[in-house]
Order: C-alpha cells, then sequence, then structure tokens
C-alpha cells in the first residue's frame, strides 16, 4: 500500500519540497532519557556546526559563555554580556516543565522562555561556566540572582532587566550587589535612574538617549522596558515606588529553579546526519507547531508590540526585523527531513537497523523472498518534536517507538504528531515484503529564534565543522542560508530627534527577495570558512538581516540538495552597496557612557 504525507501547509516552509519529509539527527554520546541512543548508524556525521563570527555559539553552555564574552575586557563586562544574551534568547512566559526537570541548555536551544525564578537559573548557569559563585535571592513575589566575582557579590535582574553601577570601585566602576542597593536606595536608585515618558524606559541619568555635542547618544543602555517591571514598581495610587529590594532573603547557590537546572540531564546539542537527512531551522513559527507541556496556550510573550526590544540598541536591532511577521516574541519551527537515494548503496548506512534488506535498483526489496524485510529509522534531535508525518510506498506496515526501540505501536505515516510529540526522539520502523520504492519522512521541531547562529550586517565569516570530517566518507555537507536584507533610511540621530523609538522599523524596510547562499563541502574542506556579505545601500544605514532559514543536509554521492525558496536570488554585493556594521549588540553597556554636557 501507499501512505500519503500530510500536513501540506507545512511544507511551505522556507520552500522546502513538497516532497521530502521525514527526519533523522541523531543526537551524540550523552542523551536524555526522551532522546534515545542513536545507534552505531555508520553514515553519521557528527557535531556539524554552522556558525557566523558574530553569533553566539549555542552547541554547549561553555560555548555559549565563550563566544558571548569574547572581547570582554572586565569581569563586569562579561556578566553584562551574558545578561544581554539573557534578554536576546529570552521572554516572559511560564517556565517550561519535564519529568526531571529541563536542562538549561535545552531550555535555551528548545524553549527560551520562563519567569524570574527560571531566567535566573539559566543565568546562572552560564555565570557557573566562567567559574564563578552565585546566590539566589528572595523579595516578596520575585526571585533574582546575584553573580559572585571579583571578590563580591554583583546583581543582574535578567528578568525586570535592569543592573545599576556602584559610585565607585575598581576602575571607578563595578556592578552593585543587592545589599549595596538596599543600604543605598536614594543613591542607586532613587537619583540614578530617569524614566523616558516617551519610549517607557528607564535609563541612567548619566546615559540617556539624547543628543550630546550634536550627536545621538544611540548606546545609551535600556532598562526596565518590560510592562512586567512597570507593574511590579507601582504603588496603590500608580506611582513609580521603584522594584528594588526592601527585604532580602538569601537562599544561596542553588542549581535548580523552577524545574529549570544547571545539569545537562543527558541532554546535547549536537547536530548528527546521515546521508539523505536534513535539519532546517527558521526564525518564524507555523500555526499549532508549538510544545509546552501541559498547557493550552501557545507560548508567547506576555508583553506585546515588542516591548522589550524597540527601545534597545542591542538585542533590539537583532530581533527588529521580525516585528511586523508576528505580533509578540514567541516560538520558533524547524524541520527535519529524510529522503534516501535508493539508487545507491550510501542510502542503507542512513538507518538505525535492517532486516532481510538489499537494494535494486532504485528501490529496496526483501533480500530473501517470501519474508518480511525491515528498515529502522532513527528520529532525534536537539530541538522537540511537534508534528510528523511521511510516506512510504510499497510499505505494509509503520510503527514507532519513543522507549529506545523497546516496543512499538502501529502508526499511520500520514499523520503520528501525538505518537512523538514533545519528544527529541523516536524510531520509525517500515515493513515490506513487495518492494519498497521510496520512503519520505517529516517532522517538524520546535527551535528557540533567539538562540539560532544570525548573520549580521556587514561581512559575516562562517565557520563549519564536524567532530571527525572523515566520517563523511564520499557523501557530501550542504550548507544553506536564507535571508532577507533591508536597510534604513534614517540615521540615529534622526530617530533621536523626532522622539522615534531605536529599534521599531522607524524608516527601515527590508527586501522581499530571499537571498541564499549555499556550499557544498567534502571530508577534505572540514573545517571550511566562508563569506557571507549583508550589504547596506549608499546613503542608507544598515540594519540586521532578516533570516529565514539554516539548513545542513548530507547527500549521497549523485543526490542532489532541497530545493531552495521560491525566486531566491544569489548574493552579491553591487557597486552602489557598502559593508556597514553596528557594534556588537552582546557588549551594549560595556563601555563607560558618552559623557553628557549641559
Amino acid at each position: 500500500m501507499s501512505m500519503r504525507i500530510g500536513e501540506p501547509g507545512v511544507r511551505a516552509l522556507v520552500g522546502a519540497s513538497v516532497a521530502v519529509a521525514a527526519v533523522a539527527l541523531a543526537v551524540a554520546r550523552g542523551r536524555a532519557a526522551d532522546q534515545p541512543g542513536a545507534g552505531e548508524m555508520s553514515g553519521l556525521v557528527e557535531q556539524i556546526k554552522v556558525l557566523p563570527d558574530r553569533a553566539p555559539d549555542c552547541s554547549s553552555l561553555k560555548s555559549i559563555a565563550e563566544t558571548v564574552t569574547r572581547g570582554c575586557k572586565t569581569n563586569d563586562a562579561k556578566a553584562i554580556a551574558i545578561y544581554n544574551f539573557m534578554l536576546l534568547s529570552h521572554y516572559h512566559f511560564f517556565a517550561p516543565t519535564e519529568d526531571g526537570g529541563v536542562p538549561a541548555l535545552k531550555e535555551i536551544n528548545v524553549y527560551g522562555w520562563a519567569l524570574c525564578g527560571g531566567t535566573h537559573a539559566i543565568e546562572s548557569a552560564l555565570w557557573r561556566q566562567l567559574g564563578w559563585g552565585w546566590r539566589f535571592v528572595l523579595w516578596p513575589g520575585h526571585t533574582t540572582v546575584e553573580a559572585r566575582y571579583d571578590g563580591r557579590l554583583h546583581y543582574f535582574d535578567a528578568f525586570l532587566k535592569w543592573y545599576v553601577w556602584m559610585p565607585d570601585g575598581k576602575g571607578g566602576r563595578t556592578v552593585a550587589g543587592e545589599e549595596d542597593i538596599l543600604k543605598n536606595r536614594k543613591q542607586l536608585w532613587d537619583d540614578a535612574f530617569v524614566f523616558d515618558p516617551v519610549r517607557k524606559v528607564g535609563y541612567m541619568k548619566s546615559d540617556q538617549f539624547v543628543m550630546v555635542d550634536g550627536k545621538a547618544n544611540w548606546r545609551a543602555r535600556d532598562f526596565m522596558g518590560c510592562d512586567a517591571f512597570w507593574m511590579m514598581a507601582k504603588d496603590a495610587s500608580g506611582k513609580y515606588k521603584g522594584a528594588v529590594p526592601r527585604e532580602l532573603n538569601k537562599v544561596g547557590p542553588a542549581t535548580e529553579w523552577e524545574n529549570l537546572k544547571h545539569a545537562d540531564g543527558g541532554y546535547s546539542a549536537d547536530v548528527n546526519l546521515g546521508p539523505g537527512f536534513a535539519l532546517t531551522n527558521t526564525w518564524d513559527a507555523l500555526p499549532d507547531a508549538w510544545y509546552f507541556r501541559g498547557s493550552k496556550t501557545p507560548p508567547a510573550h506576555f508583553c506585546a508590540n515588542y516591548v522589550d526590544t524597540r527601545n534597545s540598541p542591542g538585542l533590539g536591532l537583532v530581533l527588529e526585523p521580525y516585528i511586523d511577521s508576528k505580533p509578540k516574541r514567541s516560538y520558533g519551527n524547524g524541520r527535519l527531513t529524510f529522503t534516501p537515494d535508493f539508487s545507491t548503496d550510501a542510502c542503507l548506512k542512513s538507518f538505525l537497523a535492517t532486516e532481510n534488506v538489499k537494494r535494486a535498483g532504485k528501490t529496496l526489496v526483501p533480500a530473501e523472498a517470501g519474508k518480511p524485510a525491515v528498515v529502522v529509522v532513527q528520529l532525534a534531535s536537539p530541538y522537540v518534536m511537534t508534528k510528523a508525518s511521511g510516506a512510504a510506498a510499497g510499505a505494509d506496515k509503520a510503527e514507532v517507538s519513543v522507549d529506545g526501540g523497546k516496543t512499538f505501536k502501529t502508526i499511520d505515516l500520514g499523520g503520528f504528531d501525538d505518537a512523538v510529540k514533545g519528544r527529541l526522539a523516536a524510531e520509525v520502523k517500515v515493513t515490506f515484503r513487495q518492494a519498497l520504492q521510496g520512503l519520505k519522512l517529516e517532522t517538524i521541531v520546535q527551535n528557540n529564534p533567539g538562540a539560532l547562529p544570525y548573520l549580521s550586517p556587514g561581512k559575516n565569516v562562517v565557520t563549519v565543522s564536524a567532530a571527525d570530517p572523515k566520517a563523511l566518507g564520499d557523501n557530501r555537507l550542504v550548507v544553506t542560508y536564507a535571508y532577507r536584507l533591508g536597510s534604513r533610511s534614517l540615521s540615529f540621530d534622526d530617530i533621536c530627534r523626532q522622539g522615534k523609538c531605536i529599534a521599531n522599523q522607524a524608516g527601515a524596510k527590508w527586501s522581499h527577495a530571499v537571498i541564499c547562499v549555499q556550499k557544498t563541502l567534502t571530508a577534505k574542506d572540514l573545517p571550511a570558512t566562508f563569506e557571507i556579505d549583508c550589504p547596506t545601500p549608499k546613503g542608507q544605514y544598515p540594519v540586521y538581516p532578516r533570516m529565514m532559514c539554516l539548513r545542513r543536509e548530507v547527500l549521497a554521492p549523485g543526490s542532489s540538495p532541497l530545493p531552495l525558496p521560491e525566486g531566491a536570488v544569489e548574493a552579491k554585493v553591487g557597486p552602489d552597496d557598502e559593508l556597514m556594521t553596528v557594534p556588537d549588540p552582546l557588549l551594549l553597556g560595556t563601555e563607560p557612557p558618552v559623557p553628557a554636557k549641559p
């Protein structure tokens, strides 16, 4: 019989072929309870990594801490860079829960939302990678955390979105701790901040988004931009009393909070692919393709209209291209596909297991006639599955296992979402007695858009690597970036003078044309580097590109990569273009402010 592929709307994602499907991403070595071992798939290429030089590396907590803080000269600067990453990768929503807790690395890559305690559990997990101490501190209705470095405590609230400088300290500056604020509220809170009634954010009085000597101080650090802060900061009369500590309940260095924990629990963010496998991550959400255990409400930021980013000269500029595509920050989706090429023996290396199978022309047939043949596909990924479907022309039966192959249950390949939803791994078993003429599987996964490797305006140097390039053999690794370029007609000086928000698409627009950069690499090419230029037309000002997708796929000899989006154009820098850049958004606030003059 023939099984039809389902969910036609899903296939429109970033122009993927309507015929493609399926999924096999084996996550290497250590694995979570719901992430069964991938076996020894002979054609597997492990730890495939694609990383632009100006994006965080979210493959491990250690790599996040190292790439986010590169270029930082002090521990205060490192702590601010991690704080900036937390704001980029997280928004306010009830923390995800799983049996046994959610590892911090998984929360960053799959989810990207939490409330105060959960947010600070993730933040402290990154501090731990730098060898720092930390402690949780409770206020009435709020959970905070402090970092311990340079012999003292420092308070960074990635939920309420603020920290404050001491008036003295090493080098004349150091970030205050909560006891400092409690003892000296007037100097460190009442007299330190000013509320901008137009942009509805807080600024340090010494560092505001205003004109200074005829130039906009556009890098002024924005604070407390989320509605959550100001709701907590108002008293009964509506006056801002300030969400600052009034009493402290010191808990200590907990390694888990709100079901979010420092330990990896066996979770791995490694991307591992065999021949015929492809992983496409996107910055966009598909309808009803989300997973949040126990919730009937799709995950999305409590605050709409990008209030937490529209005034940010750091993360706000990175997220600005997405404001007009969805009303608030939310989940993103990716796609894992498996389309084995039966015309080559390499396809047999793509299966987790085979029984009584041989290749005949462009089909698979039972090696011993009259007996059933079986192929097993490993579906495993750093991202939880939300939808699954496929097609197997000539199959007699399809089954799925979510316990590492211990038990299987029969499924309809046309759609088996419920069998795998929320899982990192599953095994699909296909049984046939006649020729298996084709196999197509597809799963939609959930990824955190704030943790994906984005491109930046100007020149990007992209590095592609694998744990063992020789594992690629005669196959090829194809890497594809798809994005839309944009520019801004207003300078930051114009935005400042006009009282506009700095990252709210003021004067900015993005082309409808999808730019694609595709590189085909062999084993001897790895590790490889290539450049992607994101230019700005002369007379305009740079904006971040609107990211569409990043795809990695392993192709057997003679196989072709998945189709590019319809109308895709090649990247180029024209004679009227310039490679203009903006400062590193993760280093916002690490430099002293521009001195304001009367």
